[in-house]
């Protein structure tokens, strides 16, 4: 395989629809509460969080190889769990995958930087160094949460309250209410249900090196019921939204996606040790999760 190719894959390129989902959503909630969109700024945020993906991404690679996390998972699911295992397969070096994370987390830091200094305050700054906090340390040093049971959180932070309200605040410039703050919850939660429905068939590998994830700690059954009552938990807060927050009525759109996680959690449940036909239930959390914050972000612009 060609460099460039296998530099292409480590990025995972096509798991960014949940931060692009996240980027939209505060920027069209902020759009709906002030008025205001600056196109410019829009595009910012959305490299910025783009490039900190990124650089998680091939980061998560990186820690696993090292961990030997990737070489022990044989779920046979990838891309969607196991990494990219272009180290594993010895098409990039650990240190060329180093290089990578840096590069982005750098580029990241950048617009975050500029975006910061066009910004009232210091939010944005805030926010950008808990990302590379959670970048380098869900899986690395500093801290190693996902070994410590805290991985699902920092996911919910980070594609949650972190990039919706960093988005939300470069368009708006202030915090007028608590309700972004809502609107970046089921951002957060869709965000975790991925990582979690993924952790099933990872589980193996993931006990081999340490971690504790949600489906090691509560096992398969228990998870799989945490899944449903989280998915189920983002209905009810766009209805609460639209009821006591004055939401637009278009945002109860999002019930289209409505029948996803039941046929996630119906899947995962009919194949669990069974991963080939597991992705089913993968692929389902993935579209939930794009279809629901496209709703959502849509509904505060119509």
């Amino acid at each position: 395989m060609k460099k460039s190719k296998a530099i292409t894959m480590l990025l995972r390129l096509p798991f960014m629809t949940v931060t692009i989902g996240a980027v939209l959503l505060g920027t069209a909630f902020a759009t709906w509460s002030t008025g205001r969109f600056h196109l410019g700024f829009f595009i910012l945020a959305l490299l910025g969080a783009c490039f900190f993906h990124i650089a998680t991404n091939v980061a998560n690679d990186y820690f696993d190889f090292k961990s030997g996390n990737d070489a022990a998972n044989l779920s046979g699911t990838a891309p969607f769990s196991g990494g990219s295992r272009m180290l594993v397969e010895g098409f990039v070096s650990p240190r060329e995958a180093l290089s990578v994370s840096i590069l982005f987390a750098a580029a990241g830091s950048i617009i975050g930087l500029y975006l910061n200094h066009i910004s009232p305050g210091n939010v944005i700054l805030i926010i950008g160094i808990l990302a590379l906090l959670f970048i380098y340390g869900y899986n690395g040093f500093p801290f190693r949460l996902v070994n410590k049971g805290l991985g699902e959180i920092a996911i919910f932070l980070s594609w949650g309250p972190l990039i919706v309200l960093g988005a939300y605040y470069v368009q708006a410039g202030s915090f007028q209410s608590y309700w972004p703050l809502v609107a970046s919850v089921p951002s957060g939660i869709m965000t975790t249900l991925v990582l979690l429905i993924n952790e099933f068939a990872d589980h193996e590998a993931d006990r081999s090196v340490g971690r504790k994830t949600w489906v090691i700690l509560f096992g398969f059954s228990k998870s799989l019921f945490i899944y449903l009552f989280l998915a189920l938990t983002c209905y009810v807060i766009v209805g609460i939204g639209v009821f006591f927050g004055g939401w637009p009525l278009w945002s109860l759109l999002v019930v289209i996606s409505l029948p996803l996680p039941f046929k996630a959690f119906q899947a995962a449940r009919k194949n669990l040790e069974h991963w080939g036909d597991f992705l089913a239930a993968v692929k389902a959390t993935i579209l939930m999760n794009f279809v629901f914050l496209v709703i959502l972000s849509v509904s505060f612009w119509i």
